[in-house]
């Protein structure tokens, strides 16, 4: 929950990895194994990072679902240029080579790939599925066949 919230606030904010990791004296790297469920942050760095993202520690941590403001101080959303988009992606290793792929994938191949997400997607609701790891594609097809037999 941590990882999907902390990158959903950070991006609100139109904060690079980079430029969170900054304002909580901390590496790109950190961040990003945050973000990717990799590491979850002691107790005083969720709360700087809670501070600097506007948001509660508890709904970092999935305990209240209240609707928040995610807009930066300013008060307007941010409106980030493809640029900006695109260079959030390539921070994310997955993401990265994910869209590398998905770039260099012929039109079937980018409608086959747009079919199983939706898929995925479609069976996660089905489940119920809201774990901060949610199961590989495999596993849940997996155990669509099972269910169909």
């Amino acid at each position: 929950m941590i990882s999907q919230r902390l990158r959903t606030a950070r991006r609100a904010k139109g904060l690079t990895q980079e430029e969170l990791a900054e304002k909580v004296r901390t590496t790109k790297g950190t961040i990003s194994n945050y973000e990717n469920n990799h590491s979850s942050p002691p107790n005083d760095m969720l709360m700087q990072l809670a501070d600097v993202l506007q948001v509660s520690t508890d709904w970092l941590l999935g305990r209240v679902d209240d609707a928040l403001e995610l807009a930066p101080a300013g008060g307007q959303p941010h409106q980030r240029s493809l640029d900006d988009l695109l260079q959030e992606k390539i921070d994310d290793p997955d993401d990265y080579y994910f869209l590398d792929g998905y770039l260099e994938a012929t039109e079937d191949e980018k409608k086959e790939i747009r079919r199983y997400w939706y898929e995925l997607k479609k069976q996660m609701r089905v489940h119920q599925v809201n774990e901060s790891r949610p199961p590989s594609l495999y596993a849940i097809t997996e155990k669509g066949k099972k269910t169909t037999k």
